[in-house]
């Protein structure tokens, strides 16, 4: 028995004619292509889509649009990788015709064109959208963290600075004691360490860089009027979970079609917190879906009162749970004080009536109190102060009915989260862990849109199947 024995390297072979007979009628790097042939790329908004007239010729956008598409779909995103991948793998060769451009000119056509491939992507679920394969019948939204290409150890604010130029003084007079030491050694014979002194000035020299750079941060973060900045990279934030170190991120936003499970509409956030994404995803996804109305379903961390109440003015419906803060055991809990809408009361759990006695402006809250918790026989089971305040939200009400929708019907929680959670996991696994490789939110937008298209297309292909996506089908 032997094992099993491949050809010989020298064996002349008769191969097919033609590369296309590699490449199966079903795989994935057809419907790229197709989809990329009919897109309008002088619409889009992509350069040099008209060969110049004279000079060297080009690489066409839309050859260049074609590669990274599937290499995105193939976890290739880096330019060498893609440069090498051209002559290699024969799913590229076949894709450029053998084509085989050089990695800058690969990095800089992404680079150039962050807003057309953001439109490329865009125009994929028009594409759907026309075939029906979205509804559009219920969204869910949710952020996701994803790192940016910058260390963490280039995160600064003003008290590490301030302490790292204290520190770097320190050294400075260390470092300026030891050549004065030296001196006072020379002028009385010992002149024992002169090959120290060449080492003590370089040092020097470089530690007053470091306080040039460290100064100069500190008044870039006064101009700038920030706490925290990544330098280096200063669209991206420090971002991360409880108590997790800190990392530059950026919040990637995703909407997504709860039926399809395609993603309709995408955007990349400075912001950590969503509580101010809601509306804007919202609204924007209702001009993808081209609808007067929508339903949402979101997480705790979208439940900001404002942002619910403009959704409902614009015909959004959203369902949430609200995120409510901490609190002790010991006392009675805020939703134990029921509120009467036509009297502007509130009714504590000992029945007294409490009233308006004043506004916050800052957190858009009115303080309700009552004068009767001094003798009020439950006082040691409701506040350890003198008297039990309120805060309710101007738009507490909106809140209220979005809660109601989640108890109503408590499986939407179950929906979004099997429909949002999913494609973040698929998005991470195939850029690398979840870590953009480009520098500056234009260019970040550029690559999210690419992994969101490469995401769109594969769970496209795998229920529908390919010939439904390509013009023929």
């Amino acid at each position: 028995m032997t094992f099993i024995e491949g050809t010989g390297r020298d064996q002349v072979s008769l191969l097919p004619p033609c590369i296309d007979d590699y490449v199966g009628s079903d795989a994935l790097v057809r419907v790229v292509d197709a989809f990329v042939a009919g897109l309008d790329l002088t619409q889009l908004g992509f350069g040099r889509t008209v060969a110049a007239a004279t000079g060297r010729p080009g690489y066409h956008p839309g050859d260049m649009l074609r590669l990274y598409i599937w290499g995105y779909l193939n976890q290739i995103r880096s330019s060498r990788f893609l440069e090498r991948a051209c002559v290699r793998d024969l799913e590229a060769m076949w894709l450029l015709r053998q084509v085989a451009p050089d990695y800058r000119t690969i990095a800089a056509f992404r680079h150039d064109n962050p807003e057309a491939i953001i439109a490329a992507s865009a125009a994929f679920i028009r594409f759907c959208r026309e075939a029906g394969l979205i509804s559009g019948r219920l969204v869910a939204v949710d952020g996701t963290k994803m790192r940016a290409v910058a260390s963490p150890k280039n995160i600064a604010g003003a008290d590490r600075l301030a302490r790292d130029l204290a520190h770097t003084e320190k050294e400075i007079t260390y470092y300026l004691d030891r050549l004065d030491i030296m001196d006072e050694a020379v002028g009385q014979g010992f002149d024992d360490q002169p090959k120290h002194r060449q080492a003590f000035t370089d040092a020097i020299a470089s530690l007053n860089r470091r306080k040039d750079r460290l100064a100069r941060r500190k008044q870039y973060l006064t101009d700038q009027d920030e706490r925290v900045m990544v330098f280096g990279e200063p669209d991206a934030k420090p971002m991360g979970y409880g108590h997790s170190p800190k990392m530059p991120c950026y919040n990637m936003q995703s909407v997504v079609d709860v039926d399809s499970g395609l993603i309709i509409h995408h955007d990349v956030a400075r912001e950590a917190n969503d509580s101010q994404l809601l509306h804007p995803m919202s609204i924007a996804t209702m001009e993808v879906l081209e609808t007067d109305a929508l339903k949402v379903l979101a997480d705790g961390g979208y439940s900001n009162a404002q942002a619910i109440a403009k959704c409902e003015h614009d015909n959004v419906e959203v369902a949430a749970p609200i995120k409510r803060g901490a609190m002790s055991a010991d006392f009675f809990r805020p939703v134990q004080f029921s509120y009467d809408e036509p009297s502007d009361t509130i009714r504590c759990p000992a029945g007294e009536i409490m009233k308006p006695s004043g506004k916050h402006t800052r957190n858009r809250a009115i303080r309700y109190r009552t004068s009767a918790c001094g003798e009020c026989r439950l006082k040691s089971r409701c506040t350890p102060g003198a008297q039990r305040t309120i805060h309710r939200l101007v738009d507490q009400s909106a809140l209220d009915r979005m809660e109601a929708r989640i108890y109503a019907d408590p499986s939407l929680m179950v929906t979004r989260r099997c429909t949002v959670e999913h494609p973040f996991g698929t998005i991470k696994r195939m850029s690398g862990g979840g870590r953009f490789l480009t520098r500056g939110l234009r260019a970040v937008k550029a690559e999210a849109a690419l992994s969101v298209l490469a995401f769109n297309i594969l769970h496209a292909v795998n229920p529908f199947g390919a010939e439904r996506l390509t013009p023929a089908g």
